[in-house]
């Protein structure tokens, strides 16, 4: 055995050292220039033969160290036509680049590698960093929404650090995960987009947002990855798609410094103007009027014993403010062709618009090394990004009470926050909303990002592998809430709330690439392996009853602490590889397979095979077309099928898991079971096949793309309700059900004007989308036969059929189908969806010399709820709420034709429970939220050469960014993205900066 692993050492040498004897070293230099003459920096200069890669420097220079005397350098750079140059004799080339009027060329990030938009025969989107730097926002996935087709992303919250919903093309599962897989420089970010806050604060439900740890000033590029062509290689893990985000790297040449600086300010977008004073009492004396109750100093405060006068703008005084935005980055990168490097730093800083000190600051820095070995055989490229993020964003969106009573008395004599007026005290619902601000949040997260990238090319066409990575994402919060927060009269202590979480992942893939190109055909094939671990820890602590505000701080000195803990690791393996052949640039065949291991799943189900085959065919390249078709300078055919599984179903689901009971057992703490066993419990499976068109015209001016996709999703993981004679309500199976989401997409670029100094491009994109339940076995006698519709999305839901407000009683009124006088399940006989009909966005780009103009307009056609669903909770008239000032077109006497309902004062009224709770389950809080939201607009100007030489810079501009300036809509309610009177809008933004390279 010993001999026969020596002679195959021997065999391998022998053959690596015949392989370096029948190869010479011819270096290759040249400069890369574009019409004007001016130098192109960071061009990619590629061989055609083995693939050896170097990039222009600042002054658009390279050098490349070749085997032959002659052959075919690949020129490629984003904006510009992809050339090849012939070498050979001549050694010294002087290129020159041509403009490109599309974007066929420019290169995109697909799994485990790169290609260009022309061979590509996935379905990948990308927003490049030039757009990113055009949004003065902190969370990258906000400078995502409404620029590729199939990414929905909903922003619920102006909160700033808030998470955001995101979905590739709809929703798959009926009850488990349906994110995408993010990943970053490779690597798997650890929480995806999970809360990452233990305590909660003014993000409420969303939580805080993970990505609000990654600077958008160090993404180089963010690929979104949709079909099974291009996801299925990443298994289970991209059942719902994939986002890359691939960070900047250096520029070879003298080192540089890359300066950006800019503020600004932001303010509340729209929202609904609530009544003042006098509408006010008006309102709450009708409401007594119309139920014939006599107004006491018990049940009409307001009315009897404080000010008539008095006047609060709740509105202007919570959320009315303006919050200020810093931020500062700066980087230096440089390095020879063959080593690389960039170091680069940042400060974000922003307030809020509620009263008092809430901020939120960030720190990030990040170093990226790029490496060639001389020969052009090993290649090193690591990454490491650190970002620390102190959030004090207060511990509740104060948006929450602008409904309070405008004549409430916020202050007493002697300047303190006052709890009561007229010898009545605040109780209840009521309070007063400036005790909310002296709540404190803290939260303390850090992110760090580490990758390394290893290969080796072991012979001639064959290159091993490795990457490796860490992730760690580690969160300290803390909510204290002393006693000017606290209504006196409640009895209540001063609390506390503390939390420690710590999240990290690491992973190892080690892979072999092959490539060889024989005639007009390349074949490429990689195969691989993944090891990737997750693990968890998170610590709850609930502190009451401080005697002292200044020790709140302390779990010591509380005189009731109860603690929660969790703690979980996740295990992944998987094998996989692709098989990639082009030949002649015309037909392109891709083969993916992965077999993906996961401890998610109990033993004999842990393991399960997923594979995709695309293919495309560019038919431009074929003679006959382009005789025929003259006028068509772009076309290609494109086609995808494959499966993918689904994991995203939490850790230890399959097994018994228990929880501490309050009732102790013989003495010693008890436990008591919480989930049962399930050995059956296997994967979700998604079915993905879809067809697309790409054409370019004039020269491919004009790029059109359309795809048609469907997407089945079956196995489905629910919960099956048991008889409670089992101790449980429902166990977590595997269900006969299956979901289908397909669609259109179409994204449309143009050159619309290309001459002399002046400029004119524009990128549109457009998403139908269709959801719905395909089959769902014995659904009409389970407990989701109220929840879900076959054939109807899975956003549908049963209402009862709202007929108005009755002329005669003031009343709403409801169609009772069957004539019982209740209104039930049954009466439910109209359905309403909220799923969008269609969404998109247009970009325009104007340029003319050194001034440039971006206007981006991002636009929704849907169905949502409107200002009527609040009212189940706060009914016009009611106890003490303030109402919108909407709610005066209502009702006031017999024959009136109104939209609100007569005012009530009592929960014993006739019109309480309509309001209350009919209305919230009619047709009648479903109203079109469509919009068109001008979600960005940006003007540079760049300074003239001339002028920057003087100031001894390379680069000088100065901008002025707007985010989320205008909303137009027909929507009844706040803003029609979060549908929340009561959740704070999206914030407009406006920011000046300037930008100056040294």
């Amino acid at each position: 055995m010993k001999k026969t692993i020596k002679f195959i050492v021997m065999a391998l040498l022998c053959l690596n050292f015949w392989a370096a004897a029948q190869t010479v070293s011819i270096k290759l230099s040249g400069t890369v220039r574009d019409k004007a003459g001016k130098p192109i920096p960071g061009v990619t200069i590629k061989t055609s033969e083995k693939e050896r890669i170097t990039f222009t420097d600042k002054e658009g220079k390279f050098s490349l160290t070749v085997d032959k005397l002659n052959g075919i350098l690949t020129i490629s750079s984003v904006g510009y036509q992809t050339a090849n140059i012939p070498f050979g004799p001549k050694l010294t080339l002087e290129i020159i680049l041509n403009e490109s009027a599309g974007s066929l060329d420019d290169v995109v990030v697909i799994a485990y590698g790169t290609t260009t938009k022309k061979l590509n025969t996935g379905a990948i989107g990308k927003v490049s960093a030039s757009e990113i730097a055009l949004q003065p926002v902190s969370n990258p996935l906000s400078a995502l929404q409404g620029r590729i087709p199939g990414l929905a992303i909903t922003q619920n919250s102006g909160i700033n650090g808030a998470g955001l919903k995101v979905q590739i093309r709809g929703q798959g599962s009926l009850m488990q995960g349906s994110e995408p897989l993010f990943i970053i420089d490779g690597i798997p970010f650890s929480p995806g987009n999970n809360a990452i806050n233990t305590v909660t604060n003014a993000t409420g439900s969303s939580g805080v947002s993970p990505f609000s740890t990654i600077n958008p000033s160090e993404i180089e590029s963010v690929e979104i990855l949709k079909d099974a062509d291009a996801t299925s290689i990443y298994g289970s893990r991209g059942a719902n798609g994939v986002i890359l985000i691939t960070t900047k790297k250096g520029v070879a040449g003298k080192s540089r410094l890359n300066l950006n600086i800019y503020n600004g300010y932001s303010h509340i977008t729209r929202t609904m103007d609530m009544l003042a004073t006098e509408d006010y009492l008006k309102m709450r004396r009708e409401a007594f009027k119309n139920d014939g109750l006599t107004l006491t100093n018990a049940n009409a405060p307001d009315l009897l014993l404080w000010d008539q006068t008095r006047y609060t703008n709740f509105k202007d005084l919570l959320i009315g403010g303006n919050a200020k935005t810093t931020d500062v980055q700066s980087s230096i990168s440089g390095g020879t062709e063959k080593t690389r490097f960039l170091i680069s730093g940042g400060y974000h800083g922003e307030t809020s618009v509620f009263p008092g000190e809430q901020r939120d600051d960030k720190l990030s820095g990040r170093i990226s090394l790029n490496h060639r070995s001389t020969d052009e055989r090993f290649s090193l490229d690591f990454s490491g990004g650190l970002l620390y993020d102190r959030n004090k964003m207060g511990s509740g969106d104060l948006t929450a009470y602008i409904n309070m009573p405008p004549n409430i008395r916020l202050y007493d004599d002697a300047g303190n926050l006052n709890w009561q007026e007229g010898g009545t005290f605040f109780g209840g619902a009521i309070t007063n909303p400036l005790a909310a601000a002296n709540r404190q949040y803290t939260g303390k997260f850090s992110n760090l990002t580490t990758s390394v990238n290893m290969a080796y090319e072991i012979l001639a066409g064959l290159k091993g592998k490795v990457s490796l990575g860490y992730n760690s994402l580690s969160g300290n919060d803390q909510a204290l809430n002393p006693s000017s927060s606290i209504n006196p009269n409640s009895g209540t202590l001063p609390y506390s709330n503390f939390g420690r979480s710590f999240l990290s992942s690491w992973i190892v893939e080690p892979q072999l690439e092959y490539t060889n190109t024989s005639g007009k055909g390349k074949l490429n094939i990689l195969a691989g392996g993944t090891l990737q671990n997750t693990s968890s820890n998170t610590l709850s602590v609930s502190a009451q009853n401080y005697r002292n505000d200044i020790l709140l701080s302390s779990i010591a000195a509380a005189g009731n602490v109860t603690t929660s803990n969790s703690d979980y690791a996740y295990r992944y393996t998987a094998i996989y590889g692709r098989i990639n052949y082009n030949f002649a640039d015309k037909y392109l065949i891709n083969l993916t397979g992965r077999r993906d291991g996961s401890s998610r799943f109990g033993p004999g189900k842990r393991f399960a095979n997923f594979g995709a085959l695309g293919t495309a065919w560019i038919f431009t390249g074929e003679d006959y077309i382009r005789e025929k078709l003259s006028w068509l300078s772009f076309g290609k055919i494109r086609a995808s099928y494959g499966t993918t599984g689904n994991d995203q179903i939490g850790n230890y689901k399959f097994l018994d898991t228990w929880t501490n009971s309050s009732l102790p057992y013989q003495g010693n703490a008890g436990l008591q079971p919480s989930s049962l066993y399930n050995a059956d419990f296997s994967w979700e499976t998604n079915h993905k096949a879809e067809v697309a068109l790409e054409l370019g015209v004039l020269k491919n001016r004009i790029m059109l793309s359309a795809a048609y996709f469907v997407n089945r999703s079956g196995n489905q993981l629910i919960n099956y309700q048991l008889p409670i004679q089992t101790g449980f309500t429902s166990i977590l199976r595997n269900f006969d059900a299956v979901v289908q989401n397909s669609g259109l997409e179409i994204s449309l670029e143009s050159t619309n004007f290309l001459s002399g100094a002046f400029k004119w491009t524009s990128n549109a994109n457009l998403s139908i989308p269709k959801n719905k339940l395909v089959k769902f076995s014995g659904l009409d006698r389970s407990s989701y036969a109220n929840t879900y519709i076959i054939g109807e999305p899975l956003s549908t839901k049963r209402v009862l059929e709202y007929l108005g407000v009755d002329p005669s009683t003031g009343i709403y009124s409801f169609r009772d189908v069957n004539g019982d006088g209740l209104y039930d399940a049954s009466d439910r006989i109209l359905i309403r969806n909220t799923q969008p009909d269609f969404y998109g966005g247009l970009q325009n780009s104007f340029s003319y010399k050194n001034i440039k103009l971006d206007i981006f307009l991002e636009f929704k056609k849907q169905t949502g709820y409107n200002y009527l669903y609040t009212q189940s909770t706060f009914i016009p008239g009611y106890f003490y709420f303030n109402q919108p000032t909407i709610v005066l077109d209502r009702w006031q006497a017999v024959g009136n034709l109104a939209d609100i309902q007569r005012f009530v004062a009592s929960g014993s009224s006739a019109a309480y429970a309509p309001a209350g709770s009919y209305l919230p389950a009619s047709s009648a809080v479903f109203s079109d939220a469509s919009f068109i939201r001008l979600k960005n607009v940006s003007l540079t100007y760049a300074f003239a050469e001339r002028w920057v030489k003087k100031l001894k810079l390379q680069q000088l501009s100065i901008y002025v960014h707007g985010q989320n300036l205008l909303t137009i809509t027909g929507y009844k309610g706040a803003d029609p993205e979060s549908q929340n009177l009561f959740v704070l809008p999206p914030l407009r933004t406006i920011t000046a900066g300037l930008q100056l390279i040294l």
